[in-house]
């Protein structure tokens, strides 16, 4: 039968370990900059984007509605 005092012991045993070990890190979207050259690192593998600055036509779409 479950006593209290082993539910007590288990929530303090799962506070310790919650407490020990740390999550994994989650990696943030990266959008590239015009003039910026650092490598990006992708699913498939590396790449290295050589952006340049152009005009705007009237239908472009910004990076920021891509990436959300």
């Amino acid at each position: 039968m479950l006593s209290l005092a082993w539910v007590f012991a288990g929530v303090i045993v799962g506070l310790l370990i919650v407490a020990v070990f740390e999550p994994p890190k989650r990696q943030v979207p990266v959008v590239p900059t015009p003039g910026d050259n650092d490598i990006y690192h992708t699913k498939s593998g590396c790449v290295r984007i050589q952006a340049s600055e152009i005009e705007c036509s009237s239908d472009s779409v910004s990076l920021n509605t891509l990436v959300k």
